[in-house]
């Protein structure tokens, strides 16, 4: 092709036709700068389908994460049912006050144990510390998405603080011995018979003026409120979370 132009170019200057010759020259000229910029228009719409193709992506990768969550939301919500009834259960057997302290501490470890909700949030790490938020373009669904991580981690500060509250009275039981933590049936193989014979408890459930009686009721009391608090705020988590999907998922497609 660029052979044929130039054939031309030499012929018109050989014949002495200059007139034409500008004119052809500045025709090729146009000519090269439409090229460019077909090029140009055909790499932009090649880049831009790329990023929308990876806005797409990221938008699924939220999507995988926020299901995630849910069925982890799920999970934590029974576990903290579970544990409020055991917690329930316990406080009232200690109320009512028992000769055998084994009907109490049976449920002692359920009561203390359950599954935390972690969120999952591999996706958005993965936008923001690589830089790549700017390719969220869709402006109203990228505040979408930053608030709910903002509103997600708040509320998730509350569990946190509170857990970590709930879980200092764990130690802060007076006397570890004196309770009974060694007769709790799941480890009392752990201690063996010998250990379990030398290590004795005192009677503290059928005194409700003993320290340990009365720190186990403080202790279950702020259980049944914490948990249900934790309760609240997961299902208000579980509710963000499943309208910021609904208005997601339109896009992830």
């Amino acid at each position: 092709m660029l052979k044929f132009f130039g054939k031309i170019r030499y012929t018109l200057m050989e014949t002495g036709k200059t007139g034409r010759y500008f004119k052809y020259a500045i025709g090729e000229i146009v000519l090269v700068v439409i090229g460019i910029l077909i090029a140009l228009q055909i790499n932009n719409w090649n880049e831009n389908n790329k990023l929308k193709q990876q806005e797409t992506t990221y938008y699924c990768k939220i999507v995988e994460d926020l299901n995630a969550d849910l069925n982890n939301i799920e999970q934590s919500i029974q576990s903290e049912k579970n544990r409020q009834n055991t917690t329930r259960r316990l406080l009232t057997n200690l109320m009512k006050i028992q000769d055998n302290k084994s009907i109490i501490l049976k449920g002692y470890l359920s009561t203390v144990r359950s599954f935390n909700f972690i969120t999952t949030k591999a996706a958005i790490q993965d936008i923001t510390s690589s830089g790549k938020l700017e390719n969220l373009r869709r402006k109203e669904l990228k505040n979408a998405i930053l608030n709910f991580y903002v509103e997600q981690d708040y509320l998730l500060s509350i569990i946190k603080l509170n857990d970590s509250q709930l879980m200092q009275e764990i130690f802060n039981y007076p006397d570890f011995t004196d309770f009974g933590i060694q007769e709790i049936p799941v480890y009392q193989d752990v201690y063996g018979e010998e250990l379990q014979n030398l290590l004795v408890s005192i009677e503290w459930q059928k005194d409700p003026n003993s320290k340990h009686f009365k720190h186990l009721r403080n202790h279950m009391n702020m259980t049944m409120v914490i948990c249900e608090r934790k309760q609240d705020i997961l299902i208000s988590i579980k509710q963000k979370t499943i309208n910021l999907k609904a208005l997601i998922e339109p896009s992830c497609n």
